[in-house]
Order: structure tokens, then sequence, then C-alpha cells
């Protein structure tokens, strides 16, 4: 079994200007001057606090190809969201910046602060996932990575267990766990009950597709089987309920978690690729994998991409130019960005043969699709009267249901509380 992760080639864009050219000046708007090539000084804000060397390194390689560009000053906050909000009350919050995840619910916003990158139709056609920071058909933020939630799994223990082909199903996968309970002693899947139950709200639209949302609202019901919050829960109930998960969750946490996988301790659990690597140097010869969401959606296995990271432009930027090339290499495969952070680059410009098989055999989707405002309002409204906007908490339910079914009520009672419950909250919100 290979990894299915693979770093994707990008052609830089082509620029006005030469690199060697010295960038021409003039006044702007209020006095201020203003670089109209590439060149200058830039700088760059981010949430990163433990990446100096590599941003040195970046930099290095951004002059070496611009070598008018005098310096890039560096700026970052580890309490990052409320830190960028904080400097956007001003003008001067960077000419590069990480757009922050909390302007998502006002999208409307994103042309008072930031700088337009090109229409969603333009840029779709050159990267994957242009909708993490749109308004209006306008992009203004591009994902300086493309990670993916999948299976993280230790090959060694998925051999020893005779499981030769990472499974495509969720019965494939209960099929695995079962095999490696009888025939080792790893713990077939890490629950991750603490931390990282919430990661699967990301998983929803690898089960039911990017309108999932919407199709949930259409059918007015989240909880009949098949739809993917089910489909989710099921799982769990299965894997508890038939002891392929740690005895004691609660007591397990990340951490640990991760090392057991590394050792061989525990074979599988569901996290994002930028967890590989990190799992790959706690481990000693163990070969750490990951693999899609072995569902099947439309004939194909559902492969999710989200973006741990967006990165914009001040609207106020008085060097736009050399921002928007800073900005172009620093999402390329030639900055190594995307690798430190276990992903690849959203560039869609240069498949290899095998790059556009995986794109081709898998249904491609979004961790976070684009949804209307009126779906996304309804959507959000219903799901916190039901109690189901959290989904740990709905998980963390059916895990304690299928680990200690004397102190809970059956699944089946639980599932039919739940739908009664949704069809509540849609009368309701129909008034």
């Amino acid at each position: 079994m290979k990894k299915w992760m693979a770093i994707l080639p990008l052609i830089p864009m082509v620029f006005t200007g030469c690199a060697g050219n010295t960038p021409n000046e003039g006044p702007g708007t209020n006095g201020e001057t203003v670089v109209d090539e590439i060149g200058g000084t830039i700088t760059v804000v981010t949430s990163r606090t433990d990446a100096d060397i590599l941003f040195a390194d970046i930099e290095e390689e951004f002059k070496a190809l611009y070598p008018s560009v005098t310096d890039i000053i560096w700026e970052s906050s580890a309490d990052y969201n409320n830190y960028i909000t904080t400097r956007m009350n001003t003008t001067d919050y960077g000419d590069v910046l990480f757009v922050p995840f909390s302007m998502s619910g006002e999208p409307e916003m994103y042309p008072n602060y930031f700088e337009p990158l090109g229409t969603v139709d333009e840029l779709g056609k050159m990267y994957i996932d242009v909708t993490e920071a749109d308004y209006d058909g306008i992009v203004y933020g591009l994902p300086t990575a493309i990670n993916s939630l999948g299976i993280i799994y230790n090959e060694q223990v998925l051999q020893a267990a005779g499981v030769e082909t990472f499974p495509t199903t969720m019965d494939e996968l209960l099929d695995a766990c079962q095999k490696i309970k009888d025939n080792t002693d790893a713990i077939p899947f890490f629950t991750n009950y603490e931390k990282g139950l919430g990661t699967w709200g990301g998983t929803l639209s690898s089960f039911g597709g990017e309108n999932f949302k919407a199709d949930t609202l259409d059918k007015g019901t989240a909880f009949a089987e098949g739809q993917p919050i089910r489909q989710v829960m099921d799982l769990f109930y299965a894997l508890t309920a038939n002891g392929f998960t740690e005895p004691d969750p609660v007591t397990l946490d990340f951490a640990q978690g991760k090392q057991m996988i590394a050792d061989g301790k525990i074979a599988m659990m569901m996290k994002g690729s930028q967890d590989v690597k990190a799992i790959e140097e706690l481990s000693e010869g163990n070969d750490i994998e990951i693999a899609p969401i072995p569902v099947q959606l439309n004939g194909k296995t559902s492969l999710a991409f989200g973006a741990p990271e967006v990165v914009g432009i001040n609207v106020n930027s008085t060097n736009k130019v050399t921002a928007r090339a800073f900005l172009n290499f620093l999402i390329s495969e030639e900055s190594d960005y995307a690798d430190d952070l276990g992903g690849m680059s959203p560039s869609i410009a240069d498949f290899t043969d095998e790059e556009q098989a995986l794109f081709a055999t898998n249904n491609i989707v979004l961790t976070a699709p684009p949804v209307t405002p009126e779906v996304e309002s309804l959507y959000t409204s219903i799901a916190n009267e039901v109690g189901v906007a959290r989904l740990t908490d709905v998980l963390q339910h059916v895990i304690n249901m299928g680990l200690y079914p004397d102190q809970y009520g059956t699944y089946e009672a639980y599932v039919a509380e739940l739908e009664a419950s949704w069809a509540k909250a849609v009368s309701e919100y129909a008034k």
C-alpha cells in the first residue's frame, strides 16, 4: 500500500516586470509611496511562531528569484485571530497575511480588507479550494496548502493482521478491524475521544457530497440511514460495540494515541495529512500511511481536501505587485511551505499521470464546501436546536453507548430521539 498524497508541482505565474528590475515608485492616494514592480520591502504576518528557519529559506529563495526585493519583514502571533483582527482596525496589518477564518461568517467584509485575487471561475481552473475566502464570485484568499482528511494507519500492523489493501467501504473497514483484533495485539481504531471527534465534521462531505447540508434540509432529517451524520454515528457505534477501540477513551489523549500508532500499538485513526509527518517522526521503523475515508460516493471513494490556512493581500498595501508575487511563490510547490504542513500545493497546473489518475478515480470533495448563506443559516439553526452542531457531543454519546450499554439507552432509541428533535426544529423554523 502506498501513500496516496502527492506534492503537486506549480508553474510559477508570470508577473509584470522582470526579476532584476528596479521597482518604480510613485505617490499613492494618501501620499504614500507605491511600488508598481516586484521589489522593495513587504511585511508578511502569519500564525506560525515555529517556522523561523523555514521562513528564512523561503525569503532567500524568493529574493533569488527577484533580486530587487530588499527585505521581507516576518511577524507572527500564536493568538493569531485576535491579533490580526485587532490590527485590521487600522490599515497597518502587513502586506501579505493569513485571512482570519473568523471572517468566513461575514464574507461581504472581505473587499474592505483584502485585495481581489481573481474570479472564482478563473482561479478555480488553476487551484484547488478557491472558495475559502470568496465573496460575490471574487477570491480574496488562496490556500497556503491543501491537506486532506483520511485514515492514518500503521502499515506493519495491517500487514500482520492480513489486510492486504486498505478498505474502500465502511464494511471493509470494520472487517479490517476484526482482523486486527483477531490477529494482532494492537487496538484497531483510536477514537481520539477528547480532542479529535469534531474533526469528523470535515468528513461529512465525503459521506454526502458537497451539497449535503442542502440535501439534508430537503430530506427533512439528518438521521435516516445513509445520511452523513448517521453514517459516522453508525461507524462509531459499530467500532465501540465490537471492541475495536481503546477500552477507556477518556484517559488516552491525542499525544499518547499518536505515539501508540507510531509504535504499532494502535492500527488506525482519522486525522489530517499534516499529522502523518509528526507520527512518522515518532516511529522507529514503522511505515505510517494515510488513505482516503473509506466511503463510496457516486461510485468512487471520497477524497476530502481542505485548507489549513488561507493567505491574502492587504487592500491598503503599497507594494501589491511584490505581495502578489510572494503570495504565488508561497503557495507554490517551489517554496516547500505546503510540504512543511504535510500537504500539497493547491495548484492543479501540472498533474503527473499518477496524480491525474488519483483525481479521476476518486470523488474529490472539500471539507468545507461553499454553501449559500440561506442554507448555512437554516442548517446551523436546526443543528443547534437539536444539539448536533458540535459533532463531538453526538459521537461521544454514541461511543459511551457502545462501550457501556448497561448505562445508556439503546442506540436505536437515541437515533429515533434525534430524528424527532430534528423534525420538531424543522417545523418550528418553517413557521
